[in-house]
């Protein structure tokens, strides 16, 4: 009897899902007016047509006090599921990426050692899928008896805007069918929510919270789709120079606080090999050398390039096999760069490997091709220009070719222009081309053949699209005492003069270090605090954002952030621009970016200590120039102390370094000075040098009993036989 009514229980429950399913697909029916099966769901009015699609991206590395963001594009996708993985070994990672800005499905792998693929859906997955399949048919066909603009109102006013506050907590069930990469990995997994977008370009930003230092994979899953990226969380960055004959120097630092960073291992990979290796010495610098790899014989074929089948063709751009990959990493920071060839100036011209041509396949040749400016509109006209040299042991000659074949192709590869032109003397050549008025946007490329091998360069066809809005940013003042509250003012107007009503603002306050500039005329426009014009806002790199939020403006189109500018470390001799970046999008999706800033001060003086020259001998006397200015820039006459600082390296035990022991930089007082400066903000000071080495100047304010901090000049002092400090601990 009971197994009866189990079975009459499973046989209703059926009954009931076709019932329901049967009257979704009758109701789609009624809508499109056709009598054959529905193939496809319901898009939503305004939504682009196509299949369901979603990508995700990252465009820059954050600091340990950041707040980690994915970018993500999305089409008739109404959720995601997030997991963020740790990634264990992050150089191994990165060295078996063929490319370090793509992530795809093959590369999953590396986080994904306990997750085997299966050949084919199991019987838990299938059910699934089909308890999914009715679930979202009888979703959509409610969802298209309600107009577009009462679902954007539920949208707006019950899931968010990609922030954290939005995020809904994952249905564990759903991993039978989307399983873990790693569960031992996982460091957050959530539901976020999405509204729908007006078109296949625009997207939105979602929050990854606030991360430990470490390499991240960012997994996205939305039925059988997915989606990878890469998050990097560090406060190490690096600096690369290179030289043509493949030597390198690599210089890690700490972003936050710029000091170099000894025993930092790095690793240069190419190709998925590791061309060098090493460990940066005290100062954070390595120095090694990339050796440039021999080009390979090859038989000649006599079949025209072009004609030739591409895939017995090697090419040169190939994801991963032309590029160097810098990994450096300390403990749990990492970081990472990449190098195309040419900045080894390994320029040459690519050879044919055609033997057309006077000269064969030259590859001493290097070339430079550009235009007369980086972006055209269509209807416009292109001025070009190459030059051609040829190295050899006394330095750059004539290239052994009197013509060269150019040739420009549009964004489509259709061919605009080909010619034979005349190649000068000095190895120069140009000519012009048409852009026609319909002619298609995109990257246009220009290619020169000469002594067997080909020169590339290209420009850009873009069409001007006027904005229908306009964001402006205010701060209160230009100057603003740290420990005061700053208000910002973001203000958003159509240019036909009405305000930008109800419109989303989401906003960034951005953190740089305020180098005052002391050489200012009076147009140099010190003091503005609106911004709207010069795009002030200070440094575009180094920053760290300290603030994040986000708003509507109100009925004027108007919104005010409040913001406490916080007090500086103690350890800290400088003062801070702040920045607010407030990022604006209307009711049609257009976003439009306003920002402004001030500088949070310390006092009301600002002073700097500068030598006449920068390197002297022992026991000289060394002039120091001293001045002092208010903030804006106008002299005054102040208290000063100065400070002369001994700066060396010593080395210094450790078990967790990278061998044992590491270098910690030693401050040692030689001596101090009072100087008052004069009512036009200078003074001078004779200073005897009593040392060889490093010597730093700090200058420190007297402002009614307050010592404010500051850095100035610095010297370097060698003795009479030209001998430096002992740097014998470089060899370490």
């Amino acid at each position: 009897m009971k197994l009866r009514n189990c079975f009459t229980i499973v046989a209703i429950y059926f009954a009931v899902i076709a019932a329901t399913f049967s009257l979704a697909v009758i109701g789609l029916r009624a809508q499109s007016g056709q009598a054959t099966p529905a193939t496809a769901s319901p898009q939503p009015s305004g939504s682009p047509k196509g299949k369901p699609f979603f990508s995700l991206s990252t465009n820059r590395t954050y600091g340990t006090n950041d707040r980690a963001r994915v970018w993500v594009s999305y089409q008739n996708i109404d959720s995601l599921d997030f997991r963020v993985y740790r990634v264990n070994d992050p150089v191994k990672f990165f060295r078996q990426l063929n490319d370090p800005h793509q992530m795809g499905e093959q590369e999953k792998t590396e986080v994904a050692a306990d997750y085997s693929q299966q050949k084919g859906p199991t019987v838990l997955e299938r059910v699934s899928d089909f308890k999914r399949g009715i679930f979202y048919s009888i979703k959509n066909y409610f969802r298209g008896q309600l107009k577009r603009e009462s679902r954007t109102v539920f949208n707006e006013k019950f899931r968010g805007q990609g922030g954290e506050s939005d995020r809904l907590p994952l249905n564990f069930a759903d991993y039978a069918s989307v399983p873990l990469l790693n569960s031992q990995q996982i460091k957050a997994r959530w539901k976020q929510p999405l509204t729908p977008l007006e078109n296949e370009w625009d997207n939105r930003t979602i929050s990854l919270g606030k991360l430990e230092p470490g390499v991240y994979l960012v997994e996205a899953v939305n039925n059988a789709l997915r989606a990878y990226t890469i998050a990097v969380v560090t406060d190490l960055t690096m600096v690369n120079k290179t030289a043509p004959d493949g030597s390198m120097l690599v210089y890690a630092v700490d972003r936050k606080s710029g000091e170099p960073r000894p025993n930092v291992k790095v690793e240069i990979v190419k190709g998925k090999k590791t061309l060098a290796s090493g460990t940066t010495d005290s100062s954070g610098i390595l120095k090694t050398k990339i050796e440039r790899e021999a080009s390979k014989a090859k038989p000649q074929d006599s079949t025209p390039r072009e004609d030739r089948d591409p895939e017995s063709v090697e090419e040169r751009t190939e994801v991963g096999k032309d590029n160097y990959l810098i990994l450096v990493s300390s403990k749990d920071q990492f970081a990472i760069s990449d190098l195309e060839p040419y900045y080894f100036g390994w320029n040459k011209i690519e050879a044919d490997g055609d033997g057309e041509g006077e000269g064969g396949n030259d590859q001493s040749i290097v070339h430079y091709l550009y235009t007369d400016r980086p972006v055209y509109r269509p209807a416009q006209k292109v001025y070009f220009k190459g030059i051609l040299r040829k190295v050899g042991e006394n330095g750059y000659t004539a290239v052994n070719a009197r013509t060269v074949n150019v040739t420009v192709e549009d964004a489509n590869n259709g061919k605009l222009f080909e010619k034979e032109i005349l190649l000068t003397a000095r190895g120069t050549f140009n000519g012009e081309v048409e852009i026609a008025g319909g002619a298609p946007l995109g990257y246009y490329n220009i290619s020169a053949k000469a002594a067997g091998g080909t020169a590339r360069g290209g420009f850009e066809v873009a069409e001007y699209k006027k904005p229908e809005y306009k964001v402006t940013v205010k701060a209160s003042k230009p100057f603003i005492n740290v420990g005061d509250t700053a208000k910002f003012t973001v203000e958003a107007k159509y240019f036909f003069g009405s305000p930008v009503t109800n419109a989303e603002v989401k906003y960034y306050v951005y953190r740089s270090r305020y180098h005052h500039w002391w050489w200012q005329s009076e147009d140099d426009g010190i003091g503005k605090a609106e911004g709207e014009d010069d795009e002030e806002g200070g440094y575009g790199y180094g920053n760290d954002m300290v603030q994040e939020g986000e708003a509507k403006l109100d009925a004027n189109g108007r919104l005010t952030v409040d913001f406490k500018v916080p007090q500086p470390e103690e350890k800290e001799a400088f003062d801070f621009t702040y920045r607010l970046e407030a990022q604006v999008t209307d009711a049609s999706r257009r976003e439009i970016e306003g920002k402004a800033s001030f500088v949070g001060t310390r006092g009301n003086v600002v002073a700097n200590a500068e030598p006449e020259r920068y390197v002297y001998y022992k026991d000289d006397a060394a002039k120091i120039k001293v001045r002092t200015s208010n903030y804006e820039g106008k002299p005054v006459s102040a208290k000063i102390t100065l400070r002369f600082l001994e700066r060396k390296w010593e080395k210094v035990t450790n078990a967790d370094a990278y061998r044992g022991y590491e270098y910690k930089m030693r401050e040692t007082e030689l001596s101090t000075a009072d100087v008052t400066t004069s009512a036009q903000g200078e003074a001078s000071y004779d200073y005897k040098v009593p040392i060889t080495g490093s010597v730093t100047i700090e200058t420190i304010v007297n402002e009614n009993g307050k010592k404010i901090r500051s850095q100035g000049g610095y010297l370097w002092v060698a003795d009479r036989s030209e001998k430096w400090e002992d740097f014998a601990y470089r060899d370490d």
